[in-house]
C-alpha cells in the first residue's frame, strides 16, 4: 500500500512564515517520498490551531483520507491561551480516541520549552508572564503527551529534553514565536528517524 501522510497540528506544521518546502512536514514527506515515489501527503495542519479547533476542523478530515501513518504536534495555542493541563489532555485523549479509528502509526511530539522563545521574554516583560511558570505548564502539558503516547503506543518525539531545539535563537523566526527554516530543518532532524523506524528502507 503507497504511504499516505496525514500532518494535524498548528501553524508549525502548516509552515508558516517559511518557503514553500522548508517546513518539517514537507521535511519529512520529501523523504517518504524517496522511500515510496507513489507517497502522498494531506497537511491539515492550520494557523491558530489547538487541540480543540484540531478536534473539529482537522480529524474528520484525517479519517477521511485513509492514511498510512499520521503526525500529531499540537499545542503551542493552547499554551498561550492559558488552556489547563489537564484540559489540555483531555483534548488530546478525544483526538486519540478518534485518530485510532484509522489504524495506523501516529507519530506523536511533546512541546518545545517555549520559555527560551524571545516572545516569553515580551510576555515576561510586558505581561508578569514568568518564564518559569511558562516552562511549568509547558512541563505538565508534555506529562500528558507522554502520557497518550504509552497508552495508545504512539511513537513518541521529545522536542523538549532530547534535541534542546528551543536554545538556538536562530531557529525562531523574526516574530519570537514560530520556528524558522532553520528551526523547522532541526525540527525534521529530530522527527524523522521516528518515521524512518516505522517505513524502513
Amino acid at each position: 500500500m503507497p504511504i499516505h501522510y496525514v500532518a494535524l497540528g498548528d501553524s508549525a506544521g502548516a509552515g508558516f512564515g517559511v518557503p514553500a518546502g522548508a517546513g518539517y512536514v514537507d521535511r519529512v514527506f520529501t523523504q517518504l517520498q524517496r522511500r515510496d515515489p507513489s507517497a502522498r501527503l494531506r497537511n491539515l495542519a492550520r494557523n491558530g490551531a489547538t487541540t480543540a479547533t484540531l478536534r473539529t476542523d482537522q480529524l474528520g478530515a484525517a479519517l477521511a483520507a485513509q492514511p498510512t501513518v499520521c503526525s500529531l504536534f499540537i499545542g503551542g495555542n493552547d499554551l498561550w491561551r492559558g488552556v489547563t493541563p489537564s484540559h489540555y489532555g483531555r483534548n488530546l485523549e478525544a483526538i486519540a480516541d478518534q485518530l485510532d479509528r484509522a489504524r495506523c502509526p501516529v507519530v506523536v511530539g511533546t512541546l518545545p520549552n517555549l520559555a527560551h522563545a524571545p516572545a516569553a521574554a515580551l510576555a515576561e516583560r510586558f505581561l508578569g508572564i514568568a518564564r518559569a511558570q511558562i516552562e511549568e505548564r509547558i512541563v505538565a502539558y508534555n506529562e500528558r503527551v507522554r502520557r497518550l503516547a504509552v497508552d495508545h503506543s504512539y511513537a513518541l518525539v521529545d522536542l523538549f529534553g532530547s534535541a534542546r531545539l528551543d536554545e538556538h535563537a536562530e531557529y525562531f523566526a523574526a516574530d519570537g514565536f514560530h520556528p524558522s527554516a532553520a528551526g523547522h530543518a532541526a525540527w525534521y532532524e529530530t522527527i524523522w528517524p521516528a518515521f524512518a523506524a516505522l517505513h524502513p528502507q
